[in-house]
C-alpha cells in the first residue's frame, strides 16, 4: 500500500482488554484511504492474538523483540508510516465514526497547521466490584467532555499540554523537515514535549472544536499508574517553556486546568 492519505498509528502494550474496540473504531470509519499500523511493544499478554484475528488489508502489524518504551515505539511508528497525515491513537481509546474525515478535511484546509487535536469524551467500563469503583464509574460516565483551545500557543503550553494526544493528527512533511521526534527524556510526558518542539520550530498547533474521540478511564491509565514520573516530566517541560517565555511565574495549578477544560456534554449546546 503506497500513497495513502493517512497513517493511523497505535502503539500497543498489554492492550488485550480494549484493543479490539480500538481497531474496530478505525476500520469502521467511512473515510477509507488510510493504513492502520499497530506496533506491539513486546506485550506479555495476548494482544497479538487479538490483533491477528482481523483480516483487513489496511492493517500493518509489527512487534518489538524487546520492550522499547512508548517514545521509541511512537518514533518507530512514524518511521513506518507512508501517509501524508499521521493520526495518533492509544490502544484503549475509541475514535468516533467521523474522526478521520473531519481531521483530514481540517488539515487539508489549514496547510499551515502541523498538529491538530480535538475534544474528547471521558468514559469508563463498569467495574467488577467495589462501591468506590462503581461511584467512579458513574462519575466518569456523566458525559464529561475535555475541551481544548482552538489555537494554542506558548501561553497555553505554560498552563498544560495543549492537545489531548490520543486525538491528534500530524502533518508528516513538517515533522520530517524539522526532525521532530518523541524524546524519551520526557516520558511519560513525551506528547507534551512534542508540542513544545513543534512550537519551538515556529510551527502551529490547533484543536478542532468537535467531539471526535472517546478517552477511556479505567484506573490503569499512565497518568494514574505513573503519576510521580508524570509529574516530574510535566514540570520538566514547563521549565523549558518558562525559559522560552523568560518568566519566573510558578506552574499553573492543575485544578484550574480542569475547571477551564472539563465540561458536561449536556451543557454544550452543539452536543
Amino acid at each position: 500500500m503506497s500513497g495513502v492519505k493517512a497513517s493511523v498509528l497505535i502503539p500497543v502494550y498489554n492492550g488485550a482488554p480494549f484493543i479490539k474496540e480500538a481497531v474496530e473504531s478505525i476500520l469502521n470509519q467511512p473515510f477509507t484511504d488510510f493504513e492502520l499500523i499497530l506496533l506491539n511493544d513486546a506485550s506479555p499478554d495476548n494482544s497479538e492474538e487479538i490483533i491477528k484475528t482481523f483480516k483487513d488489508a489496511r492493517i500493518r502489524y509489527y512487534r518489538n523483540e524487546k520492550n522499547l518504551g512508548i517514545s521509541a515505539s511512537r518514533n518507530k511508528l512514524m518511521t513506518l508510516a507512508r501517509g501524508e497525515y499521521l493520526i495518533v491513537m492509544d490502544d484503549d481509546d475509541i475514535s468516533l465514526p467521523n474522526r478521520l474525515e473531519e481531521q483530514i478535511k481540517f488539515m487539508d484546509s489549514h496547510p499551515d497547521v502541523t498538529m491538530a487535536g480535538s475534544w474528547c469524551e471521558l468514559f469508563s467500563r463498569k467495574p467488577d466490584k467495589g462501591i468506590i469503583n462503581y461511584l467512579k464509574y458513574c462519575f466518569y460516565n456523566l458525559g464529561w467532555i475535555w475541551t481544548q483551545k482552538n489555537s494554542p500557543g506558548w501561553e497555553e503550553m505554560f498552563c498544560c499540554n495543549p492537545i489531548m494526544h490520543t486525538t491528534s493528527v500530524l502533518r508528516r512533511q513538517h515533522i520530517e523537515q524539522h526532525q521532530i521526534r518523541y524524546n524519551s527524556d520526557y516520558s511519560p510526558a513525551e506528547d507534551y514535549d512534542l508540542c513544545r518542539q513543534i512550537l519551538s520550530a515556529g510551527l502551529k498547533l490547533a484543536n478542532i472544536p468537535q467531539l471526535l474521540v472517546k478517552y477511556r478511564w479505567f484506573g490503569s491509565n499512565v497518568s494514574i499508574t505513573r503519576r510521580p514520573a508524570m509529574k516530574i516530566a510535566d514540570h520538566k517541560v514547563k521549565a523549558d517553556v518558562r525559559n522560552i517565555l523568560q518568566t519566573t511565574r510558578p506552574p499553573y495549578p492543575y485544578y484550574k486546568v480542569i475547571l477551564r477544560k472539563l465540561r458536561l456534554k449536556i451543557l454544550l449546546r452543539k452536543y
